[in-house]
């Protein structure tokens, strides 16, 4: 067999099928600006029930070639990422052999990453005899081989990857400027801080958890350690940030949500966050790009710094 690369599976190949009753899999993708649209009412076709009225629709006029459906379904992801639960499951399933056969609604539902989608459709697929259908291209691996290298599916693809490009510029553009006039961007307030009901991106003081943050700075001054004011916190029977949002029935973060006392790192991150002086920073971490979404730190001195955007909580004295 000639050298491969990308992932092992880039060359061009005749399919080998043996398979004559197929076992299906119908894969279906909502990402998030497709549910944006549906919650606005702006535009259903892109559902999760549109896509798999279509499938079963396909499926069941089709019923005589499939002797088995697998139905795949990944909401709120986008196309450019490839570790999709359900994807993965599906590509899982193609190799040890569940499935044989993959079909989609269009090709944006199952990548818009070229590179992602012509190395799986062209090389994966046909390598394994897996059969690809495409349905609003009309694309047909086993009826019409032709028909995955035509100039259809490259130029689609071509066009998913520049869509998805130009969508997270955009987007990033609006952060950008949200950040450099001093709007609040974070999915959560700040400990000590709640949205404004009436502007989200505006911060307001919760004067409740102010009064910890000010006693936390308090005895800092005093002389006292990180590990000490933790063990003071937690004697005291004060709820650390998650555990208070929780009390208080305000958004946190899943990822700490199993943090319910005080530690070192929480005062650290207290002590050092210029927002308590009235200051917003933002822009400190990143995604790498619209195609890798591995969030990475940003040197400092490209952090956008807006003085006086809020209440202050202490002086920059202190």
């Amino acid at each position: 067999m000639a050298r491969t690369k990308n992932r092992g599976y880039q060359q061009t190949l005749t399919p080998t099928y043996t398979a004559r009753l197929w076992k299906m899999g119908g894969y279906i993708r909502l990402s998030r600006e497709d549910l944006q649209k549906i919650n606005r009412g702006l535009d259903d076709s892109n559902s999760v029930k549109n896509q798999r009225d279509i499938l079963n629709d396909f499926h069941f006029n089709h019923a005589e070639e499939f002797e088995s459906y697998t139905e795949y379904v990944d909401d709120g992801h986008t196309g450019t990422d490839t570790e999709r639960e359900s994807f993965q499951r599906l590509l899982g399933d193609v190799m040890s052999g569940k499935i044989n056969c993959v079909v989609v609604k269009d090709l944006s539902r199952f990548a818009r990453n070229y590179s992602d989608a012509g190395s799986l459709i062209d090389n994966l697929f046909v390598q394994m005899g897996v059969r690809f259908i495409s349905l609003a291209e009309g694309v047909d691996s086993y009826l019409n081989p032709d028909s995955v290298n035509s100039i259809i599916v490259p130029i689609t693809n071509v066009m998913n990857d520049q869509y998805c490009y130009q969508t997270s510029k955009k987007i990033r553009q609006v952060f950008d400027y949200k950040r450099r006039n001093g709007q609040y961007i974070g999915s959560f307030a700040p400990y000590s801080y709640i949205k404004d009901p009436k502007d989200k991106h505006q911060l307001i003081v919760d004067p409740e958890a102010a009064e910890i943050v000010k006693k936390i700075y308090e005895l800092c001054l005093q002389g006292m350690a990180k590990l000490q004011i933790v063990m003071y916190l937690n004697d005291h029977g004060i709820p650390s940030p998650t555990a208070y949002r929780k009390l208080k029935g305000l958004p946190y973060s899943p990822a700490i949500s199993d943090a319910p006392m005080w530690g070192n790192k929480i005062i650290t991150d207290i002590l050092r966050n210029p927002i308590y002086t009235g200051d917003l920073v933002q822009g400190r971490r990143r995604v790498k790009s619209y195609k890798v979404h591995q969030i990475e730190a940003v040197p400092e001195d490209e952090w956008v710094r807006v003085p006086d955007t809020h209440e202050a909580i202490i002086t920059h004295e202190t």
